[in-house]
């Protein structure tokens, strides 16, 4: 078990406003659970976690592997020999709800990049981080992928059962 903040390189977003930039497709992480708006400049470029800083959603945890612009939230990158960054994912993924229960301030609630800095992680070999990556992210496409996953079974299972709905139904008429 190891500090958060000993296994990842800690990124901190930057203030921005709509009004100050120009629209493109690049997404601005703000804090929601969605990109708030999407803008034509980014100060991330590939893999990274993101954790809501403020607002009703801090302590959402978000995985990217794109360019973004973070602004409202706490970005965190591999280490490459401690630790990788799907696997830190799913092991702050898993533990959301801790993270949103750290959201201090009456107004507009917050959760401290101290506080996010000193929670124990699990620490595996890489080489385990991975096997379990693999196996979630196989999980995960089974659950959501809609070509290959359950939405795409529960398809089949839909025609299959109109399919019989409509033999069962179906009468001949007799000869008179």
């Amino acid at each position: 078990m190891l500090p958060l903040g000993k296994v990842a390189n800690v990124f901190r977003g930057e203030y921005i406003t709509k009004k100050n930039t120009k629209e493109g497709t690049i997404p601005v992480i703000l804090g929601g659970q969605e990109p708030a708006y999407y803008i034509d400049k980014y100060n991330h470029d590939g893999e990274i976690v993101v954790i809501a800083r403020s607002g009703a959603s801090a302590g959402f945890v978000s995985y990217w592997n794109q360019k973004i612009f973070v602004t409202d939230g706490f970005g965190y990158e591999e280490k490459s020999e401690l630790i990788a960054t799907k696997f830190l994912y799913y092991v702050l993924k898993n533990m959301e709800s801790e993270l949103n229960a750290m959201k201090r301030g009456a107004g507009v609630p917050h959760v401290s990049g101290e506080m996010l800095n000193s929670i124990e992680l699990p620490i595996p070999s890489l080489q385990d981080q991975q096997r379990i990556v693999e196996i979630l992210d196989r999980f995960d496409t089974l659950c959501n992928d809609l070509s290959s996953g359950l939405p795409a079974e529960i398809e089949a299972r839909q025609k299959q059962y109109e399919y019989y709905r409509d033999k069962l139904l179906s009468f001949k008429e007799l000869p008179k």
